[in-house]
């Protein structure tokens, strides 16, 4: 397993949970992007986006996802 393997698999996964956090703000905000936006940029959605992401990755590595 190549280092930049797990980097390339991290960040995806990351992305995805920074896109999720994002749209759970657009739903919470009725639908404004601008407001998800902001709401999604605060200290606590970046450590729902890292809480997020560690837990696929660490459900991937114990079900054996990274090879």
């Amino acid at each position: 397993m190549s280092l930049s393997y797990v980097l390339g698999n991290l960040l995806g996964r990351a992305l995805v949970s920074y896109l999720l956090v994002w749209l759970v703000c657009w739903l919470s905000c009725r639908c404004k992007m601008g407001e998800a936006f902001r709401r999604s940029l605060r200290w606590y959605s970046w450590l729902a986006v890292a809480a997020l992401s560690l837990l696929g990755m660490g459900a991937a590595v114990s079900g054996g996802g990274l090879r």
